[in-house]
C-alpha cells in the first residue's frame, strides 16, 4: 500500500511537471491540486486500513468504510479547490493530475497475463 503512494507522489510530479511546461506556474498548481485531491483521503485510507490491520473480524468492514471516505474526501477536495480557485485553476492540468494518481491503481495491479489462473 505504501508503494502505491509513493508511486502516486511520483506520477504526480511528472504531470506537474509536464502541465507546467504547457500551461505554466498555473498548469502547475492545478494539477498538483488534482493529484493531491485524491492523495489525501487515499492515504487517510491507507493508515485507517493500516491501524486495524490486526483485527481480522472488521478487515472487510474497514475497507468499505475506507473506500467510502475517499471518496467523500476526494469530492470534499475537488469542491474545494473549484471555490478556491475557479478563476486561476486551468481544467486539463487538475484533470490530468487526478486521473494520474486515481487511476494509478489500476495500471500497477493490472495484470492481464495473470486473468483466470
Amino acid at each position: 500500500m505504501k508503494k502505491i503512494l509513493v508511486l502516486q507522489i511520483i506520477v504526480l510530479s511528472a504531470v506537474s511537471a509536464i502541465s507546467a511546461l504547457f500551461a505554466g506556474v498555473n498548469g502547475f498548481w492545478s494539477a498538483l491540486a488534482g493529484g493531491f485531491s485524491y492523495f489525501i483521503p487515499s492515504s487517510a485510507a491507507v493508515l485507517l486500513f493500516k491501524l486495524f490491520e490486526n483485527h481480522t473480524a472488521l478487515l472487510g468492514r474497514v475497507f468499505v468504510f475506507g473506500e467510502a471516505l475517499k471518496v467523500v474526501l476526494s469530492l470534499l477536495f475537488m469542491l474545494a479547490v473549484f471555490a478556491l480557485w475557479h478563476e486561476s485553476l486551468v481544467f486539463l492540468a487538475f484533470f490530468s493530475g487526478l486521473l494520474s494518481v486515481s487511476h494509478l491503481v489500476f495500471l500497477v495491479l493490472l495484470r492481464v497475463k495473470d486473468y483466470g489462473r
